[in-house]
């Protein structure tokens, strides 16, 4: 995982989402944490009042830092924290959560603080405390801090925060920072963070623990569930009866069970043991075996497995060598035998997400029958390879040393629809002569020494979008986000391809000056002018492969538990086992 150290090179609240999506069904992570709090009884049990559902931390290891990525139990965070504003992705509207309404011009935002929201320590939510929780993102990293300065934050009155921007911000752009957002900063224990930043430091409290070091046993939430405790295996919230949300909550617990296999979390949702999977990949064979009773949620997850090179291997920092390599891969078939029924095989390459519906090429306009497809074409594969300088003898691919094209593709073992698709993408390979080999790796090894450490990699599994559903932040994470320095050595401040919609011919593409353009951008037709440069980008040098878009899914058993259909605009909202219970739509039935 993330030491703090990289905390400075990208939006860390962003790469936490991405790798607490990714982690749905992992086995549970260890590492250096104090144990939490509380007693509750020994034996475990849970009443009839309590929805229970997984976590992949064990409750000794907890700890509820959000800015350490250290054994941080996300799951729970859904319900004991409250978020900015929500997206729903079904109808692509934001929803209130914190923040209950807002005003955005090009130079300053308005924020409306919920009233009536308690801490859990007795004390009420305030706009003080979200020009803390603003303030801190900002100095860990947030990409929000590239348009607002933390001096035009301010808290005009006790529910009013006032945002001036340092340049133009279109209002989709503002929310879609928000919604990465919760209220996870009680003032007893981020203050001195604040405060030391404020100073010019690096964010260390009086105790002399740094903000991305520092853990908390016994969280002050802001959401409608409020840390209780823990028992053997588990973690304990109670309904908070002053949250605003607590009047539409018919059960009194939400548990959650240390289970570190997803085989393990089928079983016990499947007997009963468990009421809801928040998210994690379910083989169709899995879901078609499940009880009646249980209710699939599928949700657009805004992310997919890509491809990642490391462009400072001698051969993968060879475009051709990566087109080459594209052009070998079936993505459909990639797609088909991850999953089913939840992975999407990526259209054209270029950055954009929605290939599930197909929307995604409205982004490209009249220029996307230009854009590279990268149909499995093994003669044109074979073309850009020689003209790299590779030649084929009996069937395998050397380089001009006389050596055999060949690599490891490291993947997280634990990944099972990720690791599917790679064996078919190594079978793809292997049949034309490059000889690829996959390699598993735990989930500690592989984001902490393999991607984010010193171990490196020459090709590697990675998301190839971030979440956020508008082009710009799937494109900024693969053109300018700290990862090209740090992880895959990809330069892209400037960027020769031919101009888009060629074939041939030399323009000069600088990637960081259409991201600007585009968050500031009002209107969809001048956004189109942007992401279309910027996917062109993408789809000429391929600084990453994208191979598929997946749809999470979530899980509810409604034995004991009523919950709406799928078809619910709020079932769409990460995620239904948590959202919808905010919603009064997930209730315990009356006996």
């Amino acid at each position: 995982m993330l030491d703090d150290s990289e905390h400075e090179t990208c939006d860390s609240k962003s790469w936490r989402r991405r790798n607490v999506l990714q982690a749905a069904g992992l086995a549970g992570v260890t590492g250096l944490a104090g144990c939490i709090g509380g007693e509750t009884d020994d034996d475990g049990d849970t009443d009839d009042s309590a929805f229970v559902t997984p976590e992949v931390v064990p409750p000794e290891n907890m700890q509820f830092n959000s800015y350490n990525d250290n054994n941080y139990p996300w799951r729970a965070g859904l319900i004991l924290f409250d978020d900015f504003v929500y997206f729903e992705k079904l109808e692509n509207t934001f929803q209130p959560g914190i923040v209950t309404d807002w005003t955005v011009t090009e130079t300053d935002a308005t924020l409306d603080v919920r009233e009536n929201v308690p801490w859990h320590d007795g004390g009420e939510v305030t706009a003080d405390d979200v020009v803390r929780k603003l303030k801190i993102e900002i100095y860990d990293g947030s990409n929000l801090g590239n348009y607002v300065d933390v001096g035009g934050i301010d808290a005009t009155d006790d529910y009013t925060v006032e945002l001036a921007f340092d340049q133009p911000l279109a209002e989709d752009m503002f929310l879609n920072f928000l919604m990465e957002i919760s209220l996870d900063t009680p003032e007893s224990h981020y203050q001195e963070f604040l405060e030391d930043f404020e100073d010019g430091g690096e964010g260390e409290n009086s105790a002399g623990e740094m903000l991305g070091e520092y853990t908390i046993d016994e969280p002050i939430g802001s959401g409608p569930f409020a840390f209780d405790g823990t028992a053997e295996q588990e973690l304990h919230l109670e309904r908070f009866d002053d949250h605003p949300d607590a009047d539409d909550i018919n059960f009194t617990g939400y548990h959650f069970r240390f289970l570190d296999t997803n085989e393990a979390r089928w079983q016990e949702i499947e007997s009963g043991q468990i009421d809801g999977l928040h998210t994690v990949f379910t083989p169709p064979n899995i879901v078609e075996g499940f009880p009646d009773h249980i209710e699939e949620f599928r949700i657009e997850a805004n992310y997919g497995m890509g491809i990642m090179w490391n462009h400072d291997h001698e051969h993968f920092g060879q475009r051709e060598v990566r087109q080459a390599i594209a052009h070998v891969i079936d993505r459909e078939e990639t797609a088909q035998n991850a999953g089913p029924d939840t992975e999407a095989p990526v259209g054209i390459p270029s950055g954009v997400l929605s290939n599930h519906d197909g929307s995604a090429e409205e982004w490209l306009g009249e220029y996307a029958d230009e854009f590279n497809e990268y149909e499995t074409d093994t003669d044109r594969a074979a073309e850009l390879l020689e003209s790299a300088g590779f030649q084929r003898d009996d069937g395998t691919w050397y380089d001009e040393n006389g050596d055999v094209l060949e690599f490891q593709v490291k993947a997280p073992g634990g990944y099972s629809d990720w690791v599917d698709g790679i064996q078919t993408f190594n079978q793809h390979l292997n049949d034309f002569g490059i000889e690829a080999e996959f390699l598993a790796r735990d989930e500690a090894a592989y984001w902490g020494q393999d991607i984010y450490g010193d171990e490196g990699f020459d090709v590697a599994l990675h998301e190839w979008a971030n979440v956020q559903r508008h082009p710009y932040f799937s494109l900024e994470w693969l053109l300018d986000s700290g990862d090209n320095e740090n992880v895959r050595n990809y330069d892209a401040s400037e960027i020769e391809l031919p101009p888009l919609g060629e074939e041939s011919g030399s323009e000069r593409y600088v990637p960081a000056d259409d991201l600007e353009e585009l968050a500031l951008a009002d209107g969809t037709d001048e956004e189109r002018t942007h992401v279309q440069r910027l996917a062109w980008a993408v789809n000429q040098d391929l600084v990453m492969l994208p191979i598929m878009e997946k749809q999470d899914q979530s899980f509810i058993a409604t034995e004991r538990f009523d919950a709406v259909s799928p078809d619910d605009p709020d079932a769409h909202v990460d995620f239904p086992t948590t959202y919808l219970v905010r919603q009064g739509k997930l209730t315990a039935k009356s006996e």
